[in-house]
């Protein structure tokens, strides 16, 4: 009864994980001799139990739950992806009888449409036939009549074209603006062609000196910047400054002074030259509208803008200096033309 009571205690030690050295060191403890012990445990191991046991049916148990489980929601998706496949069946059925619906609608209006086409094609080349060759009831062929061509002139009226005349111009001939009929001197200086004479023609913001017309004769007119950038005539332009560089050095000024602003000398064998210019000393007009310094300055725009001023040339009455600044564009200055 004692070795009973032993093996089932071992048993159900191994069954809850107990090692053997622990089951018996207990054992040992409360009394038990070391050969029950062994034979206890020779008796249990030899029925082949296993300490695993227990936890290995409980773990069975919750794998078969869990098996279960998962097979209920394998089925619950079966299920849901069937409807939906039959849904979506469903609508693919409705929009396949929409789209066939809309098509058969299509060829309703599209063929009489068709036919409606036709028709008129048909008529139209009936109609055209018919006009062509006559009403049927009459299928006589005229003869055809020959009209001559009213337009045709006899030989001797034929108008003959007669070939362009190319009308030539040469630097040094007078020019003749077609705006307005007035004339201008033109000169050859090196290879630049310029007027020997401001220009007056009367646009924008011009204005004789002293308002005076009789000045305008012989000096021309006074133009702010923005009107005598484009007051010269077609062919011709507002000088540039490297323009203006390129007739100093005709007129032997030094190089290191073409860049100088400021009063630069030219060659003493330049007067000539200038004479060709015919520099009037025109004065000038200024910012508040005062006419100044007719007689004593020629002052000249250029067509290049620096920064808010605008390029210009200066002659004096007392040399032949040319003086090289830039001015506000509201002085008004007078204008030389050079070809292009």
């Amino acid at each position: 009864m004692a070795n009973e009571r032993l093996n089932d205690y071992i048993k159900k030690c191994i069954e809850i994980g107990k090692q053997r050295e622990e089951i018996t060191n207990n054992l040992l403890s409360v009394g038990w001799s070391k050969e029950d012990i062994d034979a206890s445990f020779s008796a249990v191991e030899g029925k082949e139990v296993k300490p695993i046991d227990y936890f290995s049916n409980a773990l069975n148990n919750e794998i078969n739950s869990i098996q279960k489980e998962s097979n209920n929601l394998n089925e619950n998706l079966k299920q849901e992806k069937s409807s939906i496949n039959m849904r979506r069946k469903e609508v693919f059925k409705e929009e396949r009888i929409i789209d066939d619906s809309e098509e058969n609608n299509s060829k309703k209006i599209i063929t009489p449409i068709v036919v409606i086409v036709i028709a008129l094609l048909i008529f139209s080349i009936a109609f055209a036939f018919i006009q062509k060759i006559g009403p049927f009831s009459s299928l006589e062929v005229e003869p055809e009549i020959v009209q001559e061509n009213e337009n045709v002139l006899p030989p001797e009226e034929e108008v003959v074209e007669e070939p362009e005349v190319v009308v030539t111009w040469n630097c040094g001939e007078e020019l003749i603006d077609e705006r307005d009929g007035k004339s201008y001197p033109t000169v050859l200086i090196g290879s630049q062609c310029w007027m020997t004479k401001n220009l007056n023609y009367i646009i924008g913001n011009s204005s004789c000196y002293n308002d005076d017309v009789e000045n305008c004769e012989e000096h021309g007119l006074l133009y702010d910047w923005n009107t005598a950038i484009i007051a010269c005539p077609l062919g011709w332009s507002l000088p540039s400054d490297s323009d203006f560089k390129i007739l100093e050095r005709y007129l032997g000024m030094e190089e290191e002074k073409i860049d100088v602003t400021g009063w630069r000398e030219v060659s003493s064998n330049a007067q000539e030259t200038l004479e060709l210019l015919n520099i009037t000393l025109s004065g000038s007009r200024d910012i508040s509208g005062e006419f100044k310094y007719k007689g004593e300055y020629a002052n000249l725009w250029l067509s290049d803008p620096v920064d808010d001023l605008y390029s210009a040339r200066s002659f004096r009455a007392k040399d032949s200096n040319i003086y090289k600044g830039n001015v506000s564009g509201e002085y008004g200055y007078s204008v030389r033309c050079i070809k292009y």
